[in-house]
């Protein structure tokens, strides 16, 4: 990997940042969007914070659980490091640089790249999933057309990509006709890899326990976006808690559609939409409470993924060999 390439990419998200979030500034007059960052309750950060990285750990015991489904021979401690680093890749166009992940898999177990990147594509798709049916929590609630489609389209997708990987005969069909064609056949012993792996991974048995794994994760998240939201002076209630999930999880499928760095832009518009829309904030308001949830959770697991990236620099560089906690065997 690449890491001067790595770094001219993420200065090219933060500068799509900074542009994003002067706009999100002008959108909520920089005066009154000032104001009420100076009078929010900051106590309500560190549980927020602490939500935020509940949620990164339950959503690294699922990443971990599928690479012991395919009998990876990686410890936790490697596997949290590799989930670490690549909390970095949030910031590349709807978060593919995470397939990254199955490189640093590689590195460290020897464990084939067609056989790993399926769990970061199964973990996609199943969080997508937890997340769409958070958002319907709040889908009948909202007049706007667009963020429906969003949701609608992106449920399809999922459901399309899932239901064709276990319509077995139609890949298998695919798959052998690979071999047949000259372009596709020199990779066609990995795409049947990638396939077997996807295949085993998205059986009704396993979809089902990660898809609840990714609602507890995501309810949680939003959860999160609550606490700041009451910051912001929304009232204290269950029936907000639950509107704040379904904003939360919506914007961020929102931002997945957009695949922007991040979903920059995308998650930040839709949450002030949402807030303003479900939650009868103001303009100013929504547009402070859109910033305060996206430090604490995109540029918190930014941070992260730097420490990581700081500690543990060779998970990203190392080529010729494995490495079993902390020791380079070679393969």
């Amino acid at each position: 990997m690449d890491r001067r390439r790595l770094g001219v990419q993420f200065l090219w998200s933060v500068l799509l940042a900074l542009l994003v979030y002067i706009g999100l500034i002008i959108y909520g007059d920089w005066r009154q969007l000032s104001a009420l960052l100076a009078d929010f309750p900051w106590r309500w950060l560190p549980p927020t914070l602490g939500l935020t990285l509940v949620n990164f750990g339950v959503r690294l015991l699922k990443w971990h659980w599928y690479l012991r489904l395919i009998k990876t021979p990686i410890s936790f401690g490697q596997s949290a490091r590799i989930y670490g680093i690549s909390f970095l890749m949030m910031m590349t166009p709807g978060k593919v640089g995470e397939f990254v992940r199955a490189f640093m898999v590689r590195n460290v177990s020897g464990a084939p790249f067609s056989v790993v990147a399926p769990v970061v594509l199964a973990e996609r798709m199943t969080d997508g999933l937890a997340m769409i049916l958070l958002a319907g929590l709040g889908l009948l609630a909202i007049d706007e057309g667009s963020m429906r489609l969003a949701a609608v389209a992106a449920l399809l997708l999922i459901a399309g990509i899932i239901a064709a990987i276990q319509i077995r005969p139609l890949a298998l069909w695919c798959l052998a006709l690979g071999h047949r064609l000259p372009l596709i056949n020199r990779f066609a012993d990995k795409l049947a890899a990638f396939y077997e792996s996807s295949y085993f991974l998205l059986q009704p048995r396993y979809l089902f326990t990660s898809v609840l794994i990714g609602l507890v994760s995501w309810a949680i998240q939003g959860v999160g976006f609550y606490l700041v939201l009451l910051g912001f002076g929304v009232d204290a209630g269950v029936d907000n808690m639950l509107t704040s999930i379904s904003a939360f999880n919506m914007s961020t499928v929102v931002g997945a559609v957009v695949a922007t760095p991040g979903g920059l832009g995308g998650v930040e518009s839709s949450l002030a939409a949402l807030s303003m829309q479900l939650l009868d904030l103001s303009r100013p308001a929504a547009a402070a409470a859109a910033l305060v949830i996206r430090f604490a959770t995109l540029w918190f697991g930014v941070a992260i993924g730097l420490i990581c990236l700081a500690l543990w620099p060779r998970l990203l560089t190392m080529q010729d060999g494995t490495m079993v906690e902390g020791q380079e065997v070679q393969t």
